[in-house]
């Protein structure tokens, strides 16, 4: 018997003790220490962070694993990964690099709470892109839509509009929270602008196709961006620019706690003294915010916090034959809120995540839809969500979340023109969703994920059920392989909901399944994804005789959207020069909202062609960027032509820019731009008025508000470890 107890003691004891010892330290390419790295065994939960000098260590259970492959990442980094064989003592990894994503690679790493979500999805842009992409002026949804195929080039609005989608069909995320108003309110013709500063963020992640159950609230398109973490020096950032100036800090307050403020005001008065517009401004385009983020490092994991207010106005007059014979007044003023508070824990065996937004945003408007109307809008979110991530066995990883979102719209609308225009109304809408996403890991390069949502909306009492499947192959020479398919949801817009009396509506559904392929290898990537979009359930009306007032509501909208993207990036052929070119190819048609018949909608054009470069020039100290932008015509309807609704093309728009950002320290630097640069005469679409003495309606080219727009913004750095230099030939 004590033969036996012996023997089992021994057994027990050299299980526990089948335990490999991982260490190690991680450093990036100027041999700096890199903190809050993560750092795990593939398929597995054995892991661990790096702490500030960038050291690292962690047990391992060996008795399961004979080879196994460690993988680091962290945001703005590429990641890293190296294959070992299992040992029963300590295993000393040594020196680790990581480097600064120096690629716009499409394929991308979604590393929210440390996790990976399916590659194949999502693409990156790092801060320095979002400023350096010609023509963005640092605008971060800009500097996506010039870069990536599945995007419409859409100048005269600005918004996101993706794979045959309307505005409202793509979310915005910060540190994995929802932000429901990303974008600034704009007039007429006059180009909305997202409310980030790009050098706050690590970088910018951009999906559109089979994205996880774990989003929702989006038919076409999920951005993500996440703030800096507290591995930043203490800096102060200096910056006065052609449209006004700021003043950014990042401080290392201690080991755990790094804050990073921002305070900027926009004015476009002095800029139009030089440069003036199509339109007369009575007061110009002004906007005033402030930024404050914090990293706030706990034992196994982090709190993070991103807050932004803004207040802009402007008022301008413009003329649209379409409401009126005389000058139009637009007025704006808009005040809007952002706050977020997330936490993120790894665990021993189990990843949590758990995080709340608000989002408070209120506008008076006028002089939109006629030349005496007034609209009050009030439009706050809420949103609250948790998660927890783990592996039940080797090679699968499962997440396990909820989600709640909260929206409140108020419309106070009024048309002096007509007394039937007129809507004081508000909503509240819950929506309350559960989600699970499933990745497993099979032999031989195959992988597969599968996840479900459901979403419960109070305010339709409709419930709505998500399966999303996404299956891989990695062939062994590289390329990826991916099949997708997925059911994706998402509310009516707040504007249709509040004039819907009869409560006949109900959500909106997108069916979506494409294959893609992607390869990446020697600083050159190749991306094709085909895919197609089946859209029903849409929301349809018609208007009351006489009056602006939809009636009428239903869901027998429907719609399609197929096409093709292209993307390749390459860094290798030519030294210090890198360029992305990106196409797509879409065949879309709708029938929703007021359209009398399925058509092509407004904001889409068959072909969209984009080429960004990128040169650096050593001898003088310069980065130099060209772009090239093309979208073929988009459709109008022109009443005097019997082509009918949606038919008629506008010309094809082009542009050429131009920047050039030069060094003159490693601490000060001057970056100017210039669009158009030949100046081609763009057009955004025609208004349609009375009609005249041969019975034809009075015809108005509808124009950008300048053909050609310059930026010149002058760069100082105090304090700081690494120069500008190193900081732009990251790119």
């Amino acid at each position: 018997m004590y033969k036996k107890l012996f023997i089992i003691m021994i057994f027990i004891q050299n299980y526990y003790y089948a335990q490999t010892h991982i260490s190690g330290v991680v450093v990036d390419e100027y041999n700096k220490p890199i903190e809050n790295v993560n750092i795990f065994i593939d398929g597995t939960l054995f892991g661990t962070s790096s702490d500030q000098k960038g050291v690292f260590a962690f047990e391992a259970d060996s008795n399961n694993l004979s080879q196994f492959k460690i993988i680091f990442q962290k945001d703005g980094y590429d990641h890293g990964e190296s294959e070992y064989k299992a040992k029963q003592n300590d295993l000393d990894l040594g020196k680790t690099t990581l480097y600064k994503s120096r690629t716009t690679g499409i394929e991308g790493i979604n590393i929210i709470k440390g996790k990976r979500n399916g590659d194949g999805q999502l693409s990156a842009l790092n801060p320095l892109d979002l400023i350096l992409t010609p023509n963005s002026q640092g605008d971060v949804l800009a500097a996506v839509i010039k870069s990536y195929p599945g995007v419409q080039l859409n100048p005269n609005d600005g918004r996101l509009f993706v794979r045959g989608g309307d505005q409202t069909e793509s979310a915005v995320m910060i540190n994995n929270m929802l932000m429901s108003s990303p974008f600034g309110t704009a007039g007429p013709s006059i180009p909305a602008r997202s409310r980030f500063s790009p050098m706050i963020f690590s970088g910018v992640s951009f999906a559109t196709s089979g994205f996880s159950s774990e989003y929702g609230q989006a038919l076409s398109s999920v951005l993500s961006l996440n703030t800096k973490s507290n591995d930043a020096d203490k800096e102060l950032e200096l910056s006065v620019k052609s449209v006004g100036a700021d003043v950014s800090m990042t401080n290392k307050i201690n080991d755990n706690l790094t804050l990073m403020t921002k305070v900027e005001y926009l004015n476009l008065k002095p800029y139009r003294s030089v440069f003036p517009s199509r339109y007369h401004w009575n007061k110009d385009y002004n906007m005033a915010g402030g930024e404050l983020a914090a990293t706030y490092k706990i034992k196994n994991g982090y709190i993070k916090s991103y807050n932004r207010f803004d207040y802009t106005t402007f008022d301008y007059q413009r003329d649209d034959i379409a409401i009126s014979n005389n000058m139009v007044n637009t007025v704006l003023y808009e005040g809007n809120i952002y706050s977020n508070q997330t936490i993120n824990l790894n665990l021993d065996k189990v990843k949590f995540f758990s995080g709340i937004a608000y989002n408070f945003n209120k506008r008076n408007i006028a002089g939109i839809f006629s030349e005496r109307d007034q609209s009050k809008v009030d439009n706050n979110m809420l949103h609250i969500k948790s998660q927890l991530s783990f592996t039940p066995i080797k090679n699968l990883s499962s997440t396990f979340g909820m989600e709640f979102i909260n929206v409140h719209y108020f419309i106070d609308y009024a048309d002096g023109n007509n007394i039937k225009n007129r809507l004081d109304r508000s909503i509240d809408n819950n929506i309350i969703a559960f989600f699970s996403e499933n990745s497993y890991k099979f032999k031989k390069g195959f992988s597969l994920n599968a996840g479900i949502r459901q979403d419960y909306y109070s305010y339709t009492k409709d419930i709505k059920i998500s399966p999303r499947i996404r299956g891989e192959y990695k062939s062994p020479n590289g390329i990826k392989y991916s099949l997708y398919y997925g059911h994706y949801y998402q509310s009516p817009r707040n504007g249709d909901l509040v004039f819907d009396f009869k409560s006949n509506l109900k959500s909106e559904r997108a069916e979506q399944y494409g294959v893609n392929i992607y390869y990446e290898k020697n600083d050159r990537t190749i991306f094709v994804d085909a895919f197609k979009k089946k859209y029903s359930d849409l929301t349809k009306f018609v208007y009351a005789p006489n009056s602006r007032q939809p009636i009428n509501f239903n869901n027998d909208g429907y719609g399609y959207a197929e096409g093709v993207d292209v993307f390749f990036y390459d860094k290798k052929t030519f030294n210090n020069f890198d360029y992305r070119i990106s196409y797509t190819y879409l065949n879309s048609k709708r029938d929703y909202q007021n359209y009398p018949t399925e058509a092509t909608p407004p904001f889409y054009s068959k072909h969209n062609f984009t080429v960004n470069t990128q040169f650096w020039l050593d001898a003088v100290n310069s980065m130099v960027g060209l772009s090239y932008l093309f979208s073929s015509g988009e459709p109008y309807t022109n009443p005097n032509s019997k082509d009918g609704f949606q038919n008629s093309r506008i010309k094809p728009y082009n542009s050429v820019n131009l920047n050039l950002t030069y060094l003159f320290s490693s601490k000060f630097y001057i970056h100017g731009s210039v669009s158009n640069i030949f100046n081609f005469k763009n057009i955004a679409g025609y208004n349609y008025g009375d009609l005249d003495s041969n019975g034809m309606r009075q015809e108005q080219m509808i124009l950008p508000v300048s053909d050609r727009f310059y930026f010149l913004g002058v760069f100082y750095t105090i304090g700081g470890s690494r120069s500008t230099k190193d900081k732009v030939k990251d790119l």
